[in-house]
């Protein structure tokens, strides 16, 4: 009986220490709720290029996403916690927006059973439109400053830019309630002591741009009716070129054998020099204002002057504009034009003539041919030939003369020292009483500048005014000695 009493006393005291636990469990406190989320108070995106967005949301109670539901333009997800898991990453995505509005949703993320909500706003941007009525290219701007204006129509915030200081906008931004609103933009232009000028406006709305230029009048400096086209005359002469110019200018040339001269305030003289080189060549003219170091107002143009010659055989032109002949072929440098009586000046470069060397300058005019020719063996010889109507013989035969002088012993070292070879057909009236008035021509040849030979006959050009002949100068006949030599410059004076 004592036994059964024990254990009753020992069920009765266990009985009592488990009432105890659970009013210790029952009595412990329940955590709070948390909603913990890094998303922002609101986003905005772009009409046309829509980006993703991305947060994340974190909770000790189950969560959810709401407030997009009838939404096309929008997905979120997830849209709530996982079973598994209380915290996630949330994306959201959107669509271009086709419309003229701005659209827009207020997300809901709300924890369960408490009062904890999160918003966010995300605002997708209406499509932009902009149109731009600029200042016509036509309209400048003037030369003392000035004003012009522009309009533009928009449905978003709007903002102009000049490229440059000198020309200020008015105002230079606007906002626009989402419907299309029309604006009026002033151009002002301050005073420009320059040459014309240009500047870029542009004007940006969202992803939408425009640029147009605007244009002032300027000082003026201008060339005028000629351009990089514009080519001289081979043969020489006067070109008298026009300038617009606002300011005192002066004018510059870069080849010293022409002559560029100011002619009152709106003229330049440019003496042209016969092309005595065997290439086309250029000449750059340069006006500038004489009372500014602005370099932006000066105004160049290079003008080319076309060549004499034409050129048969073994002839190089080389790159300074000389001419390389070589005598292993029959190698002519012919004038494209015909002649009466004129003077050439050969100048010489580099020589290297053989034991054979020959070297001629002629004319072939018409029924006659004239000719001065040097070599080694036969020193110089002048000769005219051919048939003539009328000469100064009684009887009226065909002439063939050859006229030989001695250039003092003239050898292959001292040939090869020729600097200059001139050539000259120049009209006289003859002097024999049996002729008065008729006229004669003198054939002169000229050495490195002296005189050495001169042979005197009844002019090939006297009974006919139109008769002339092309000059040439190379040789007639093919040597096999090697011999070859530059002409840096032919000179030709019309006599």
């Amino acid at each position: 009986m004592k036994s059964i009493f024990k254990t009753v006393l020992y069920l009765g005291a266990l009985l009592a220490a488990a009432s105890c636990v659970l009013d210790q469990i029952d009595s412990q406190p329940t955590p709070a709720p948390r909603l913990d989320c890094d998303a922002l108070e609101s986003y905005t995106i772009q009409a046309n290029i829509p980006q993703d967005i991305s947060f994340r949301v974190s909770s000790n109670t189950p969560w959810t996403i709401t407030g997009f539901e009838n939404e096309a333009w929008i997905s979120v997800s997830p849209v709530s916690s996982a079973v598994s898991s209380l915290s996630e990453d949330i994306r959201i995505q959107t669509v271009v927006n086709p419309d003229a509005l701005d659209r827009s949703v207020t997300l809901s993320i709300r924890s369960e059973n408490s009062d904890l909500v999160r918003k966010v706003l995300i605002t997708q941007l209406r499509q932009p439109s902009l149109v731009v009525i600029p200042i016509a290219d036509t309209e400048l701007l003037p030369v003392a400053g000035g004003t012009k204006d522009f309009q533009l129509e928009t449905n978003i915030d709007w903002e102009a830019k000049a490229a440059d200081p000198w020309l200020s906008l008015n105002p230079a931004k606007g906002s626009s309630d989402g419907t299309i609103q029309s604006f009026t933009v002033t151009a002002t232009a301050e005073a420009n002591s320059s040459i014309k000028r240009s500047t870029t406006v542009t004007v940006t709305a969202a992803d939408q741009k425009y640029e147009f230029l605007v244009r002032q009048n300027g000082q003026s400096l201008e060339f005028v009716g000629i351009d990089e086209t514009t080519e001289l005359d081979r043969r020489g002469g006067e070109l008298m070129i026009d300038v617009d110019a606002t300011m005192d200018w002066k004018v510059e040339c870069d080849n010293s054998e022409f002559s560029a001269e100011k002619v009152g305030d709106d003229k330049i003289k440019l003496s042209i020099p016969w092309n005595k080189y065997f290439k086309e060549r250029k000449i750059k003219l340069t006006i500038k204002p004489t009372a500014s170091a602005d370099e932006s107002i000066s105004r160049s143009v290079e003008l080319k002057q076309g060549i004499n010659f034409s050129f048969s055989g073994n002839c190089e032109v080389q790159s300074d504009g000389s001419v390389k002949i070589y005598t292993d072929k029959v190698s002519k440098v012919s004038t494209l034009d015909d002649f009466r009586y004129v003077s050439i000046v050969l100048t010489m470069g580099q020589v290297a003539f053989g034991d054979k060397a020959r070297m001629w300058c002629a004319v072939n005019a018409d029924g006659c041919n004239i000719y001065s020719q040097i070599g080694l063996g036969d020193n110089v010889r002048l000769r005219q030939d051919g048939s003539l109507t009328v000469t100064h013989k009684p009887n009226g035969d065909a002439v063939s003369t050859y006229q030989n002088v001695s250039l003092n012993g003239i050898d292959k070292a001292a040939l090869n020292a020729m600097k200059e070879y001139r050539f000259e057909v120049l009209p006289q009236l003859s002097a024999d009483p049996d002729y008065p008035g008729v006229w004669w021509h003198v054939v002169n040849f000229w050495y490195n500048g002296v005189l050495n030979t001169t042979l005197n006959y009844r002019s090939v050009f006297a009974d006919n005014p139109e008769a002339a002949g092309k000059y040439w100068f190379g040789t007639d006949k093919a040597t096999t000695d090697g011999t070859w030599y530059i002409v840096k410059s032919c000179e030709l004076t019309v006599l």
